[in-house]
């Protein structure tokens, strides 16, 4: 019976499109530090956000293949999330343990739930045969998911006017025409810099608005980039103007060229690419054209 098993666990294990994981965090001992005092979401806000969430992207999964899962571990101390595709199921793990985090607000766990989200629709550049890699679920998050979630709530979006700092804001006016979009453009902004806070934490550095990473990778890295870069891909899916469709994968049914010029190609039509405002940060990302 062991035997069998084993042979079931390693062929599963070669079979990426049932099984993998995309975690939004390297791995880390910051459960350590856990605390249900400490500050951040509590179980009320935790599940609210997930709602949220889970209410507008399951028709949206629905619609592109698949039927989501959304695992809410509020006792977890784990401060990660994670996402998988197992025979159908698009899964999301979310943990109380990255909720409770005294820098994440709640439209900053909003941006973790839209980045695992972001491995299962987000589309080229892909790090297995189905999983967006960490870089792009990043860019999904503000580009795509975070707009589509917040662009309705126009009278909280507008309250950032008040709020945001001079330097992205100075970008988002210079990108957006309307004050409905400028809004909505703070917001993500501020969601962004809550949720890189913490990235720059794990790595022991503080990240920033104007202090972008200026390192360019000579191939596309599908590892987690550090927070500096992560910080700078989410600005950019803020201030990208393309409009995404959200019940499109690019490059999902292209089969071995989803990672070639043709998934390339694809993601050009719903993002911005080759050095237009909004692009991809080089930090991670290399064009192949």
């Amino acid at each position: 019976m062991k035997k069998h098993l084993l042979h079931f666990v390693t062929a599963l294990a070669l079979i990426p499109s049932l099984a993998a994981f995309g975690d939004f965090l390297p791995e880390n001992n910051l459960h350590l530090e856990d605390s249900f005092t400490a500050g951040g979401l509590t179980e009320k806000e935790f599940n609210e956000v997930i709602d949220i969430a889970e209410d507008e992207f399951k028709d949206i999964v629905r619609k592109t293949g698949g039927r989501l899962k959304i695992n809410r571990r509020w006792s977890d101390s784990t401060v990660n999330a994670s996402a998988s595709q197992f025979f159908g199921t698009w899964t999301v793990n979310m943990y109380g343990g990255l909720a409770r985090r005294p820098e994440v607000t709640k439209d900053g766990f909003l941006m973790v739930v839209c980045h695992e989200l972001g491995h299962h629709l987000g589309g080229y550049p892909y790090s297995s045969s189905w999983a967006s890699n960490e870089g792009q679920s990043d860019y999904y998050a503000t580009q795509a998911c975070g707009r589509f979630l917040f662009k309705g709530d126009t009278r909280k979006n507008a309250t950032y006017r008040n709020t945001v700092e001079t330097y992205p804001k100075s970008l988002c006016d210079k990108t957006w025409n309307s004050k409905a979009d400028q809004n909505l453009c703070y917001r993500m902004m501020e969601a962004s810099y809550s949720i890189a806070s913490l990235l720059g934490s794990l790595g022991g550095t503080k990240v920033y608005y104007d202090k972008p990473d200026t390192n360019k990778v000579s191939r596309t890295n599908n590892s987690h980039p550090k927070g500096q870069c992560r910080m700078d891909t989410y600005m950019a899916g803020a201030l990208c103007d393309a409009e995404f469709d959200l019940e499109v994968i690019p490059g999902k049914d292209l089969g071995s060229n989803r990672n070639r010029a043709k998934g390339e190609e694809e993601a050009e039509k719903y993002s911005c690419m080759n050095g237009e405002k909004g692009s991809r940060p080089q930090c991670w990302f290399k064009p192949l054209t």
